[in-house]
Formats: structure tokens, sequence, C-alpha cells
């Protein structure tokens, strides 16, 4: 099996222990990270350790680094978007980066999920076909955008949309659909590593607390422009 082939089985168990575990929204203290764990977020990390160590070194979100004698690092953030899943907030997924190698990021919410190897990239659905749009990309994702006004206000005053969603790696995979992705805040391996990589081609924009990523180089420095305003 593929390492790509194993992170998706893997997906599909966490998308079936979210249904059937009892007491997953369970608080299980605060994870390596940093954030608050919930017992899904152990559960997911032990399905990926169990379906990847073999592959690699694993460094996680929850757990921190596990050294399985391995030349490679993978890089797994188990439920991206938390606090989305424990409010019934349909946005949350699964990242999964294997160095220089493989990405695989599965949106747990509605299948839909993000690939890329040596072959390239390609977005589908683990259930049916993905839903794609023609319509033009105009919208901004900006993660984290309630703790900054300042940006909001910005936006706003060049009537640009944006949303929210609450899942950075899946918003900068999202992001190959969107005007542009904006984050402000803590940057963390685990949140960026497997979208990076899958979004490698775009245009990417890095400071100690802000990311801006965009498929076009005008968008990504029309967005820059009006946050250093």
């Amino acid at each position: 099996m593929s390492f790509i082939d194993a992170a998706l089985c893997a997906s599909l168990k966490i998308i079936r222990a979210l249904h059937e575990e009892e007491g997953i929204f369970e608080a299980k203290g605060i994870g390596y990270g940093g954030d608050r764990s919930l017992k899904i977020d152990l559960l997911a990390e032990e399905m990926f350790i169990k379906a990847l160590s073999h592959y690699g070194n694993i460094f996680s979100e929850e757990r921190g680094f596990i050294d399985n004698g391995k030349d490679k690092r993978i890089i797994i953030d188990p439920i991206d978007g938390s606090y989305n899943v424990s409010n019934h907030i349909p946005y949350f997924g699964s990242s999964v980066y294997l160095e220089d190698e493989a990405a695989v990021i599965v949106n747990l919410s509605n299948g839909d999920y993000f690939v890329k190897d040596k072959n390239g990239k390609r977005f589908e659905n683990l259930f049916r076909k993905p839903f794609q749009s023609n319509y033009r990309h105009d919208v901004v994702l900006f993660e984290k955008a309630y703790k900054n006004p300042e940006i909001v206000a910005k936006l706003n005053k060049h009537n640009l949309k944006f949303r929210a969603p609450g899942a950075l790696s899946l918003s900068l995979c999202y992001g190959e659909f969107s005007k542009a992705i904006i984050y402000k805040g803590e940057i963390r391996e685990f949140d960026i590593a497997a979208a990076k990589f899958y979004n490698s081609e775009y245009f990417w924009y890095f400071e100690e607390s802000l990311i801006i990523m965009a498929p076009k180089k005008n968008d990504l420095e029309e967005i820059l422009r009006i946050i250093k305003e």
C-alpha cells in the first residue's frame, strides 16, 4: 500500500469514528502543539500512527516527535479544526505530510481530499465526484479573522469578500479556488506543511505571524498592499 493510500484509509477510519465512537468531544488535556486535545484528536492521531509509522518518524500536534528509526519525517495534524467539529460546524480535516515526497489533506466533514506526490496533484472525494465551481474566484479565505479586526476593516474598505472557515490546512488547499488566503497568528508546522507542499506552485508570502497565499501573483500583491496600508 502506498503512503497516500494508507493515509486515506486512516482518514476513512477517522470519519467512521466521528459517527460511531462515544464521547468523542471529551477533553483530554493539552497537546504538544498547545491546544486543547479532545478524544477524537487522540483517536485520529493513533490511527495515523498505526497506519504510517513504517514510512517515517512522526511529528504530531498531539504527541510531538515519535522516533521510528527512519530517515524521513511525517508531519501530522490529526484533526485540523477541532473547534469546528466539536461545535458541529462542517469544516474540519486531517493534514499529513511525508517530507519532500507526499501530502494528503482530507476534509473529514464532506470527503474532499487533496493529494500530491511524484505523480502530481489531484483533488477528489472519498464518496462521490467532488464539487467543482466554475464561478470567478473572488473570495478571500481569512483564517483567524476574529482576532484581527484591523485587517477586516481594511478588506471591507476595499469591498473584498472574505470568509473565515476555521481550519487552516483545508483553507490553504481550497485556496487554489479562491482569490487568496490570509492567516494572521502563530505559525505552526503542523498547520501548514502539507498544504504548502500541495500548493507549492502558487504564490506565498511569509512573515513571523502572517501568511498570504494566492494562485495569481497580482492578487497576492494586492492583498499584501491592503494589509500594509
